[in-house]
């Protein structure tokens, strides 16, 4: 591994449903929400309700939030909270304080799992696509209004509370430096370290996530982002809609939640059994649904094709990825290895899919928004990039 002078690259996806960070060895994952206020009554009630074995770092976390002067709990302890602010919603960043702590709480729980704070990092951010190439610099520029500067250095200053135990503790991290991309472009850069053998090529990303799908064109390395776009259409509606028709099947006497829907989805499974009122078979309905959605998609991927070849750009690979993609990889495939005209062999070739990737692919984009900002620290030091993909932990609330 390159010389970077004890400074940790650090990716960040501050997705719809979830948030992601990675440091080259570990995903952390927690969702993209805050909780309430911390008051006294609610820590209390947490430590004497809360059956949960477990009192680590991750399932009991609370940061002192110095703008609003209250402690804010984060991570698992947000199912609690009466009031749960989801801080990137409709692939927009809803509210930069909520997510400014979604990103010290990151920071502080890899430093945790490490064993040891984070002293510098160098961030690669990866941002919602609706939120544009204004709101992603209004965000830096936050970050950087909030960090504390000493001498050259610019240093984030936390507060973290353990609430199952009670246990506080104090860091300053210092932030090298913080690049942005959009949600999709880690996807590319893994793809480009993997795959790819550093060489560029002209990559269109379909990337279907739970509450989104999105597109993002990248061509000599920079995203298309006038053709790029975001969708709140993603597998979140498939399972409602499922959940939507098993009630309306069962004469409304049935309604079955979508995370067990998802569950089956996820196994394989197309049947449901639910006591009282029998077996459900809901695979002409998950059909229905990712047909749907196939097609949405495929009419987005002609349109921007269209948009690229009447700037002289044609594609090399298509990249269908995302923890929701194999749903509709298949239908998608065919329906653009027909428009495009080519055969099996060139389709599986150039069309590519999670298959590709050395991850799983719900943490694509944190660890190549970290493979990011290690390209660039290597460009600093005028080294050579570290290559390689090793996760050796995944930690999720």
């Amino acid at each position: 591994m390159a010389d970077t002078n004890g400074v940790i690259a650090v990716g960040v996806d501050l997705g719809t449903s979830t948030s992601k960070f990675c440091d080259g060895e570990r995903v952390l994952v927690f969702s993209s929400v805050a909780g309430d206020a911390l008051t006294e009554q609610l820590e209390t009630s947490w430590r004497r309700m809360n059956r949960s074995t477990d009192r680590g770092w991750h399932h009991n976390l609370a940061l002192w939030d110095d703008r609003r002067q209250q402690w804010r709990y984060l991570g698992a302890m947000t199912r609690s909270s009466q009031r749960p602010q989801w801080f990137t919603e409709g692939g927009v960043l809803q509210s930069f304080d909520d997510a400014y702590l979604a990103l010290q709480a990151g920071l502080f729980l890899l430093g945790e799992r490490r064993g040891r704070p984070l002293d510098r990092v160098a961030l690669g951010f990866g941002m919602p696509i609706k939120a544009g190439e204004q709101a992603s610099e209004k965000f830096l520029d936050y970050i950087g209004e909030r960090l504390r500067t000493e001498g050259e250095a610019r240093v984030m200053e936390l507060r973290a509370r353990n609430v199952a135990t009670g246990e506080e503790r104090s860091e300053r991290i210092a932030i090298d430096f913080s690049l942005v991309q959009f949600q999709g472009y880690g996807a590319y850069m893994v793809l480009l370290f993997a795959k790819f053998d550093m060489k560029l090529y002209n990559t269109y990303i379909v990337d279907v996530g739970h509450g989104t799908w999105i597109t993002l064109p990248i061509v000599a390395n920079e995203a298309d982002i006038a053709l790029a776009d975001s969708m709140a259409s993603g597998i979140h509606a498939i399972t409602r809609n499922i959940s939507q028709a098993l009630f309306e099947k069962s004469g409304q006497k049935v309604k079955v939640q979508e995370q067990r829907i998802m569950e089956k989805l996820a196994a394989g499974q197309r049947e449901i059994e639910v006591p009282g009122a029998g077996v459900f078979n809901f695979s002409s309905m998950v059909d229905a649904e990712t047909d749907a959605l196939a097609e949405q998609i495929v009419k987005k991927a002609r349109a921007d094709v269209a948009a690229l070849g009447s700037k002289g750009v044609s594609l090399d690979y298509i990249a269908i990825v995302g923890g929701g993609s194999n749903l509709v990889f298949d239908k998608v495939k065919g329906r653009l290895a027909e428009f495009f005209g080519w055969d099996r062999a060139m389709a599986d070739e150039r069309i590519v899919g999670n298959q590709a990737l050395p991850i799983d692919a719900r943490h694509v984009n944190s660890v190549g928004f970290m493979l990011l900002a290690r390209d660039q620290l290597a460009i600093d030091r005028d080294a050579d990039v570290d290559p390689t993909i090793a996760i050796r932990e995944v930690v999720a609330d």
